[in-house]
């Protein structure tokens, strides 16, 4: 799986307890192509003064979604919860192991993605918001919020993103959506987040409609 995608290595291992420095900070890229947000995530890391860069925290950092890759095929296809369980668990780790120890160390680090990507597949999928928000209400908010608005391609491999994955795995079929309606849904779900998100003064938003591959 894609693991923790890096420029400079997101401070691995150490130990997570100590509070934010100033000047550090924390950016969001979400979207539905989980290759376009890292790509977008590596953009919005290469404007940051090389002595900042803190790094770039990518999904399945815990490798909890290739331990479910691997299952035997009896396991059947996950629901939309399940997966969503895990990637709120796999966040946890991404949050312990890499973003908060690099924002301790007074450095950016970028979150490709972090929660609205995950709330917007779960919209899509048919789950309650309420739901939603309690499950990643341990996740902190971002100092910045970017949103790609681009869809993933016929060829995207299950390794690419969580949406990607979601596909891959026939979480489509369990919510009885095909793949482009599934993805066309949740872009949907992220341009309303994207438009809350850019309502609040206190949060930077910026939505990437294209972006190198």
């Amino acid at each position: 799986m894609a693991g923790a995608e890096r420029e400079q290595p997101v401070s691995a291992r150490r130990a997570p307890g100590r509070s934010a420095k100033v000047g550090a900070a924390l950016i969001s890229v979400d979207g539905v192509s989980g290759t376009a947000a890292v790509a977008g995530g590596r953009a919005a890391l290469a404007a940051v003064g090389k002595a900042r860069r803190g790094g770039i925290s990518t999904w399945d950092a815990s490798g909890l979604f290739q331990d479910l890759a691997v299952a035997d095929d009896e396991a059947g296809a996950p629901s939309a919860r399940t997966l969503l369980l895990l990637y709120a668990a796999d966040l946890a780790f991404r949050l312990r192991w890499e973003i908060r120890p690099a924002l301790a160390e007074g450095r950016v680090v970028v979150a490709a993605p972090y929660v609205d990507t995950a709330v917007a597949l779960g919209r899509a999928a048919g789950l309650p918001s309420g739901w939603l928000t309690n499950l990643f209400g341990f996740a902190p908010p971002a100092a910045d919020s970017r949103y790609v608005d681009v869809l993933p391609t016929r060829t995207a491999t299950a390794d690419a993103g969580l949406l990607e994955f979601a596909w891959r795995q026939k979480v489509c079929m369990v919510v009885g959506l095909g793949r482009r309606e599934l993805f066309e849904k949740t872009r949907a779900h992220l341009r309303i987040l994207a438009r809350r998100a850019g309502s609040s003064p206190s949060a930077g938003v910026m939505i990437v409609r294209r972006v190198r591959r």
